[in-house]
């Protein structure tokens, strides 16, 4: 792993957390499916990363480092605006967790990647991985403490009325039985953009998921669920270790589809992810308070605005309300 130092080098014996946003990147290989072809892949995803890390960077003390981590060779205009405010970079390849280039998802498995290489080469009390379409607007001094004793994943709670949960229930069943003898029925299905953990449990973690991934490269067994594939067998054997980290974390649904929770705003959680939001609201974050060097985020307040967690954006409300009319 090669490190591209920056100005606070030198207090890095003082950090005891790091939270690190992970991206890679390869010709061809599969990303987000919400994301369309059509846009610039790195100029959006390098983005909705300076939001991320910016945001966590802004909401924690110098206890805590904030890190990306990625596979190629930033733009510089990025790699200026990280340096600047106080963000790592580390490089680091590719070369675990990988599958080929055809398998969904198969770029998300990066993030298990980066946690396995960070573990093994920096020194850390706590580490903390999330995804890059996030917001920070809160202080991890909760989420530390809870790692004391367990390791943090996101369950979004998907029961058997959810179709994506009843496919991720058959694929687990399907290489349950040909690992263990034994099906696993309707183990917890744990989201793949928030993991937190003291140093042992996370080296636990990450043994527990390479051991499952070898299974898999062994078996030539395929999942249509990604990361939170192995993420969620991992967390099924650790079983007490884990916790929900829902208390601090939730995937908002801004578009067509519409979820959303008012902890962004009452009790208010410490993370934003919203996925739907890659190409419009975290953008306009981006523009409003990162271009505009030295300019402060704006207000929770207004950041729930434009990631359209008050309300929806007019212009898919509009295109409901016709379809609307048309089926009546």
């Amino acid at each position: 792993m090669k490190m591209i130092s920056n100005n606070s080098e030198q207090l890095k014996n003082t950090y005891k957390s790091l939270i690190i946003i992970p991206f890679a990147y390869i010709n061809d290989y599969k990303t987000g499916v919400n994301v369309s072809k059509k846009q610039n892949i790195i100029d959006l995803y390098m983005k909705n990363c300076c939001v991320a890390c910016i945001s966590a960077r802004s909401k924690n003390d110098f206890s805590v480092d904030v890190a990306f981590v990625t596979n190629i060779d930033i733009p510089l205009k990025y790699k200026k605006i990280l340096i600047g405010n106080h963000i790592k970079i580390y490089k680091v390849h590719y070369d675990r967790f990988l599958f080929t280039k055809e398998y969904s998802w198969s770029l998300a498995f990066y993030k298990l990647c980066a946690l396995s290489h960070v573990v093994e080469d920096y020194n850390y009390d706590y580490y903390c991985y999330l995804d890059s379409d996030v917001y920070v607007q809160n202080s991890f001094d909760l989420i530390w403490k809870e790692c004391s004793s367990h390791i943090l994943l996101y369950d979004f709670c998907h029961g058997l009325q959810a179709s994506a949960y009843n496919k991720f229930v058959l694929e687990v069943n399907q290489f349950c039985m040909l690992t263990r003898g034994e099906r696993c029925d309707y183990i917890t299905h744990y989201g793949g953009e928030f993991f937190a953990a003291n140093r042992e449990n996370t080296l636990v973690f990450i043994k527990n998921c390479n051991f499952i991934y070898n299974q898999m490269i062994q078996l030539g067994f395929n999942t249509t669920r990604g990361d939170e594939f192995i993420i969620s067998l991992s967390a099924d054997v650790l079983g007490k270790k884990i916790k929900n980290a829902g208390a601090y974390i939730f995937r908002f649904w801004t578009g067509y589809f519409r979820l959303i929770y008012t902890g962004f705003e009452f009790d208010p959680i410490t993370i934003l992810h919203c996925p739907s939001e890659k190409s419009t609201g975290l953008i306009k974050i981006f523009l409003i308070s990162i271009v505009d060097k030295g300019k402060a985020f704006p207000s929770n307040y207004c950041i729930h605005k434009l990631l359209h967690l008050r309300r929806m954006r007019l212009k898919t409300w509009l295109q409901l309300f016709f379809q609307r009319i048309k089926m009546k």
